[in-house]
C-alpha cells in the first residue's frame, strides 16, 4: 500500500498505528521514511496526528516530544496548542497541564488568539481547579488585555 500510495498521509497513518496496536519499536523509523516522503505541506498535519495517535495507543512521552517539536518550529500555531492540550487534559496531568498553559500564555500572539488560550485555560480550571485557580487565570487575562491596550 505504500510503495504505491507513498504520497497519502492517511496510507502513513495508518501504518503508525498499525505498529502501535502490534507494540513494535521501531516507529520512529517509520516516521522519518514518512517526512521523506510526503509533501512537505503535509508534514505538520502528519506529526500531529502521529503524536495523537502516541497518546492514544503508543507512549505518550512520544507524542510529547512530537508535538514539542512541532511547536518548537511553529509556536504561533494555536491549532496545535489546542490538540497538544486536549491530549494533555484527556491524560489528566495536572502540573503538566498548567505548565503548559503557562508556555501558551506567554506567548506573544495576537489578541484573538490569545482570547482562544485564556479562554480554554478558564474552561479547564473551571472544571479542574478551584476557585484561586480560576481567579489567577482572570487574573492573567486581564493582565494581558492591560498590556495590549497600553
Amino acid at each position: 500500500m505504500i510503495k504505491k500510495f507513498k504520497q497519502s498521509c492517511k496510507v502513513w497513518l495508518r501504518k503508525i498505528q498499525s505498529y502501535l496496536k502490534q507494540d513494535e519499536e521501531n516507529i520512529q523509523s517509520v516516521v522519518n521514511r514518512a517526512l521523506l516522503c510526503l509533501p512537505r505541506h503535509k508534514h505538520i498535519k502528519f506529526i500531529s496526528q502521529t503524536a495523537i495517535l502516541e497518546f492514544k495507543c503508543g507512549v505518550a512521552d512520544r507524542g510529547r516530544s512530537l508535538f514539542e517539536g512541532v511547536l518548537r518550529e511553529y509556536p504561533k500555531r494555536t491549532d496545535l496548542w489546542s490538540v497538544y492540550l486536549d491530549q494533555e487534559i484527556r491524560l489528566g496531568e495536572v502540573d503538566v497541564i498548567r505548565s503548559l498553559f503557562e508556555r501558551a500564555i506567554s506567548l506573544s500572539l495576537p489578541p484573538k488568539k490569545m482570547k482562544f488560550l485564556f479562554k480554554k485555560f478558564l474552561e479547564y480550571e473551571k472544571s479542574a481547579g478551584d476557585e484561586e485557580r480560576v481567579e489567577y487565570v482572570k487574573q492573567r487575562a486581564m493582565e494581558y488585555a492591560d498590556s495590549t491596550l497600553a
